[in-house]
């Protein structure tokens, strides 16, 4: 009888709780899934009032209008721009994450102070400063103007990877020294291959960072052959007049989606590749 009451508090229990994740799971993707429901509505049934939730029935032609608005250059622009940083900081954050972490030198706590000190200050802060000097550079309206600025904040990957590295078997880095092995080929051939986890964790959170970037395209690249897609994007939501105020809200809700699923793809594919290096399959695909 007490194993009768206990198992089914326990299960009260179990359903209250996912009761409770499913609501707030709802909660949360709300907001998508009505973006993806209206992207799929014509217009009369996108501005009704009271809203409809459902289609009655599904309307591609929202997105076909909406590549008329984010072109494929667009797109090209925008990959360009995000795989720029993201290399570039890669290969600048791994480095000095391992020179600090592998790599004994005279007041390098002081450089890892340092480096900490960006972290804590607002993005903001930075953006006139930067804007200056890229003036002074006559870099304005150029690409290296919009990616080489941002590439050179790397405070918080040199600290992610300095902190995976510090716990890295030192005896590996050891064996290759003594085998005769530069520390650029110790860094290439023997701690890479096995920094996988905070490499995809690290592109990942980059991506998504340099893709939806506004404020700096806007200030700096806000030409039709460097715009990205936040620019593009940004006074279809807003409204606005002329050109971007013709374009009605579910083809807005269309153009948002496409911007977002690159976005998706890459998150999806540095997670499963997180998973695999954890796993140690071996599986890099």
């Amino acid at each position: 009888m007490a194993n009768g009451v206990l198992f089914t508090q326990k299960r009260s229990a179990n359903t209250l709780r996912y009761s409770v994740v499913v609501l707030l799971a709802l909660a949360f993707t709300f907001p998508l899934l009505y973006l993806i429901s209206g992207s799929l509505m014509t217009l009369d049934e996108v501005t009704v009032y009271p809203p409809k939730l459902l289609p009655s029935s599904i309307n591609l032609q929202n997105y076909a209008d909406a590549m008329q608005v984010m072109t494929p250059r667009i797109f090209g622009n925008t990959l360009f721009f995000t795989f720029g940083i993201l290399i570039l900081q890669l290969i600048i954050s791994f480095s000095a994450g391992f020179a600090l972490a592998k790599m004994p030198f005279k007041y390098a706590a002081t450089v890892v102070a340092l480096f900490a000190i960006p972290v804590f200050l607002p993005t903001n802060v930075s953006i006139i400063p930067l804007y200056l000097v890229t003036f002074k550079l006559n870099l304005l309206s150029t690409w290296g103007g919009m990616i080489l600025p941002i590439v050179g904040s790397t405070a918080f990957g040199t600290l992610l990877f300095r902190q995976f590295l510090v716990n890295f078997p030192d005896n590996l880095v050891d064996a290759a020294r003594i085998d005769g092995a530069s520390w650029p080929r110790v860094l290439f051939q023997v701690v890479l291959p096995l920094a996988k986890p905070p490499i995809a964790s690290y592109a990942a959170v980059t991506f998504l960072t340099a893709w939806n970037m506004y404020i700096w395209p806007l200030m700096v690249g806000n030409t039709e052959n460097l715009k990205v897609a936040t620019v593009q994007l940004a006074p279809l939501i807003a409204g606005g007049t002329g050109f971007y105020g013709k374009i009605p809200p579910n083809v807005t809700y269309a153009a948002a989606l496409l911007s977002a699923l690159p976005v998706t793809l890459f998150f999806l594919w540095a997670q499963r590749w997180f998973i695999n290096a954890i796993a140690g399959t071996g599986n890099d695909s």
